[in-house]
């Protein structure tokens, strides 16, 4: 049986204070298309509060990404159903956690959970070209790379992001993780 290095729960009030420790690292921050810097305990409370009313409305399910073994916060992974600029598919792992296999786990199951619970034929998601490691999480979870566009970035100059999707079809074949957030 295989087992996986992460465990994909809703966030808490209780995980504020870890959600700003590791969000609030710029080189977290700048990899991103919306995670504010500085980020202070109040928005991560704020980030939290509104999760709920989110997923309410059938907009977006936001989980906590957490260590297997010992359930530390180690993430974020997110799924929008209706894709905006950003895709479906949206992720980050805290710089302590990189390479080590959680943020490729985190978006399998997310993109797992995007195809048993929506209606989409594909799915899709954007990463900064200059962060090419989120690539390489993409092309891991069977998505293609498409289109490269200009588009606003932090302080509004234009950076160079690329756009991935997969379609339902692809997901069936490539999909050799059967797993599903909690």
């Amino acid at each position: 049986m295989t087992s996986y290095p992460v465990v994909l729960r809703g966030f808490s009030p209780a995980d504020a204070a870890r959600l700003c420790e590791l969000a609030g690292d710029w080189e977290i921050a700048k990899t991103t298309a919306t995670i504010p810097h500085p980020y202070t305990p109040e928005m991560a409370r704020s980030f939290i509060d509104g999760l709920d009313s989110e997923a309410a409305r059938g907009a977006a399910w936001t989980y906590a990404v957490t260590r297997a073994d010992d359930g530390i916060l180690v993430g974020c992974a997110a799924l929008m159903n209706d894709p905006d600029p950003r895709g479906n598919l949206g992720y980050w792992i805290g710089r302590p956690y990189w390479g080590m296999g959680y943020a490729t786990a985190a978006a399998r199951a997310v993109l797992a959970a995007g195809f048993a619970q929506l209606e989409q034929d594909a799915l899709s998601a954007l990463h900064l070209a200059a962060n090419p490691a989120s690539g390489r999480v993409l092309a891991k979870c069977g998505m293609t790379e498409g289109a490269r566009a200009m588009l606003p970035h932090r302080d509004g100059r234009p950076q160079e992001f690329r756009t991935w999707s997969i379609s339902r079809d692809q997901w069936a074949r490539h999909e050799d993780i059967p797993c599903t957030p909690r």
